[in-house]
């Protein structure tokens, strides 16, 4: 019940959050599945939506993504401040799930990285995902939409980082 009760008061609040920055409340029924990862991450939108509802301007790693997602904090309350965007795209054959969000309270620590290590130092999480925060605060995760290799997303990654990712 108290799940239930968390539920429908994250759907309000991001239905309020919505409403109040020009943004069409959701309908009753879930927008529909692309089959995509960025599916279980998050709420499926346009990109005009998207930037409506969080506090950074956001990097776009394609023109034409597949998908673009509203996903949840890294652990605080789901404001406009504290969410993040999600954008699922084809990256020269392999899908990939680009995650963004702005600095929060708390520091994020990946395997040996540390306090000396530059900004945008990519620190691989999972056994095929890369994760780097950037000078602004902002952190960034990348992984494959399939069996993509580690060496295929670091390139994607280090790709991304040549056109933008780090500022």
């Amino acid at each position: 019940m108290r799940s239930h009760r968390r539920s429908i008061a994250a759907l309000a609040a991001l239905t309020l959050a919505a409403c109040a920055h020009g943004a069409q409340a959701p309908s009753d029924s879930p927008p529909p599945a692309t089959g995509l990862l960025i599916d279980k991450r998050g709420v499926v939108t346009t990109l005009q939506k998207a930037v409506r509802l969080v506090s950074f301007r956001p990097v776009l790693p394609a023109a034409n993504p597949l998908a673009i997602a509203i996903i949840p904090p890294l652990g605080n309350e789901d404001t406009i401040a504290t969410r993040g965007i999600a954008f699922e795209y084809d990256a020269n054959g392999a899908p990939m799930l680009l995650s963004e969000w702005p600095a929060q309270s708390f520091r994020i620590a990946f395997g040996k990285r540390d306090a000396t290590d530059p900004p945008c130092a990519l620190v691989r999480y999972m056994h095929n995902g890369v994760v780097w925060t950037t000078p602004h605060g902002i952190a960034m995760t990348l992984q494959p939409d399939g069996d993509a290799t580690y060496a295929t997303v670091e390139r994607e990654a280090r790709a991304l980082l040549a056109r933008g990712a780090c500022r």
